[in-house]
Formats: structure tokens, C-alpha cells, sequence
């Protein structure tokens, strides 16, 4: 008889190392749940969610054929539909491509390495179709900046001023993903009253498609590994294949990165995969320091607030001063 396990001791997290070396696939340490399924005491399946993505699906070799995959998938499925998640990915490799795709999923992108599906409720095309409609661009060159902003600097603004001069419609995917100090209603509020004399910038929410828990997991860590190129590449593949030709995006702009080594690889990855469509804008520099978002979170916790104002827009400034904002890094 097989029974389900929730993974969380140490012994069966282990169990599920094995099986993935087996499988030839890594363990990876963003997962919010992990289920095995063993017969007697012995592992034979197991699968994982990170929040709405599905991975890390793996069977034993002995029992293959014997429909543990669908057992895995369809339990999984079932903890996302009793969270009320309707909208989720799935991660595999190449040769298991064609099962998942019989089980109502649809390929997103895939590479050597990885192939990333998602379930047929509210797609990639549909959403970014939406997302599109919803904009009244006029004639001329369109440009895109994806940006965290968090909080919003003077830097960022020196770049948008620049994107925004160059171009007839600018187009700013503000990271949704809430791993941010500031949340997401925040950045937006911030990033849109910060904007407000550029009447050719819009702002739009990158949904889970641009550096997400999705396409960029490890974008949130700060290391480059092998692991986190291959997502670089997935997140900057997927803005060509769909952001670029639904969007009519004819350049992406980012600022040069100085001084964070993972943001550096993304950037050297995006010049290889979008060759002339990137520009790239020599970071502001405020004196000898170059503006940045870490620098910022940096002074308030410092409570520097005379240094900040150097560094950030008027509205950044004056929310960091705010109860709401000195209550992001301060419990008074």
C-alpha cells in the first residue's frame, strides 16, 4: 500500500535528496511544501510546491510505470485548489515535457536544461493581451524597463527620465513579486507619484511572467550559481519570445551594475539573448556613490534621513519619514 507523506523531518528530506539524484535533478531549497510517497519504509515518488509552482517532481526507477507521477501531480494539484490558487507552473526536464502537457498544461519556454508549462487558466498570451489593451500608446518606438524600485531612487528616476526622452512610449514592468522590503502597493504608489511630469511613461505590473517565483527564483537570493543562469535565461527568454512582440517593444533599458555581481550576470545574460534591443545607461552617481535601493534601505535603518534626501525623489523621501514607512524598518 502506498501512503502519502508530508516531508518535513530531516529523515524524509533526505529520502527526497536520494530520489532526486537518481532522477539526476538537485534539491532546491525554495519550497513552501514538500509530499513523498512511500511503500513500507521506502521513498518511491515524491514532488514539491514553491507557493503556486509545482517541481522537484521525481519516481523511482523500480517503479516507473506504474501512473506515481499523475498520483504526485494530481495531490499537488489538489493542495493548490484547496488554497484557492487557481493559477499555477510546473517545472520539468526536457524528456518529461510530453506527459505533463497531456495532463492540461501548456509549454511557457523551454531550454536544455528546463521546460516550464502552466496550466491552461488565464495564460501568458491571454494576460499580457489584456495587459496591452489596457494601454492607449501612441505611434512611434516603445521601450521597457523592469524595475523593483524598493524603494524608488534617484537613480532609477535618472533612467526613466533618460528611456522616457529617447523614446515615444515608455513601459515600466514593476516587479510584483512581494520579497521586497516595500510592498508592492507601495512601489507602484511611489513609483506613479514620482513619474507624474512624464506623460509617455506607464506603469504596469510585471506579472508572473518577469523575475518571479515562477521564471527567477533565485533572483531574490543575490548569488549566480549555475542554477540561477539557467533562470536568468528563462526570465530574459520569455520577455523576448512574449513581452517584445505582444508589446511592440523595440529596446529594453537597464542601468549599468557597478556593484552587485547577480544583477551583473543578468544584465551580461540579457546583452547575449537581446543583443541591440538592450541599452544600457551609465548608473547615476551621487558624488563617488552610485544610487542605489540597497543604499537607501541601508540609511533608514540608520534613521540618516538628511542623507536619504539626497539620494531619493521628494515622495520617497517624505515616506520614509511617514509612521508608514519608518514602521517598514523600526518598531516605535
Amino acid at each position: 500500500m502506498y501512503r502519502f507523506v508530508d516531508c518535513m523531518s530531516k529523515s524524509e528530506l533526505d529520502d527526497v535528496k536520494s530520489l532526486l539524484i537518481l532522477n539526476n535533478l538537485s534539491f532546491d531549497d525554495n519550497v513552501t511544501q514538500t509530499i513523498g510517497i512511500y511503500e513500507n519504509d521506502k521513498m518511491i515518488a515524491t514532488g514539491s510546491l514553491d507557493l503556486n509552482v509545482i517541481k522537484m517532481i521525481a519516481v523511482d526507477t523500480s517503479h516507473q510505470g506504474e501512473n506515481l507521477t499523475a498520483l504526485i501531480l494530481t495531490h499537488l494539484m489538489s493542495i493548490l485548489n484547496e488554497k484557492g490558487i487557481q493559477k499555477y507552473f510546473l517545472f520539468t526536464t526536457p524528456k518529461n515535457k510530453i506527459f505533463f502537457l497531456s495532463y492540461n498544461f501548456s509549454l511557457i519556454y523551454e531550454n536544455d536544461s528546463i521546460v516550464m508549462l502552466e496550466n491552461k487558466f488565464n495564460t501568458i498570451i491571454e494576460r499580457l493581451t489584456r495587459l496591452k489593451q489596457s494601454l492607449n500608446l501612441v505611434r512611434g518606438t516603445t521601450a521597457a524597463i523592469v524595475m523593483n524600485c524598493n524603494p524608488v531612487t534617484l537613480g532609477h528616476l535618472y533612467l526613466i527620465e533618460k528611456c522616457a526622452s529617447q523614446n515615444d512610449n515608455v513601459l515600466i514592468f514593476l516587479v510584483e513579486e512581494n520579497k521586497s522590503v516595500f510592498p508592492y502597493e507601495v512601489r507602484f504608489e511611489l513609483l506613479k507619484k514620482a513619474t507624474k511630469h512624464l506623460n509617455n511613461v506607464h506603469i504596469l505590473p510585471s506579472t508572473p511572467y518577469i523575475i518571479s517565483t515562477a521564471t527567477f527564483p533565485t533572483y531574490f537570493l543575490k548569488e549566480t550559481s549555475e542554477r540561477s543562469y539557467a533562470y536568468m535565461n528563462l526570465d530574459i527568454s520569455i520577455f523576448q519570445k512574449y513581452f517584445v512582440p505582444i508589446f511592440s517593444i523595440d529596446f529594453r533599458y537597464v542601468g549599468s551594475e557597478p556593484l552587485d555581481p547577480a544583477t551583473n550576470a543578468y544584465n551580461e545574460t540579457m546583452k547575449k539573448i537581446l543583443k541591440d534591443k538592450l541599452v544600457v545607461i551609465e548608473r547615476l552617481r551621487n558624488k563617488q556613490d552610485v544610487v542605489s535601493a540597497s543604499l537607501i534601505r541601508k540609511l533608514a535603518k540608520e534613521k540618516k534621513y538628511d542623507l536619504i534626501k539626497l539620494y531619493t525623489p521628494a515622495v520617497t523621501y517624505k515616506f520614509l519619514k511617514s509612521k508608514k514607512g519608518r514602521a517598514l524598518f523600526h518598531h516605535e
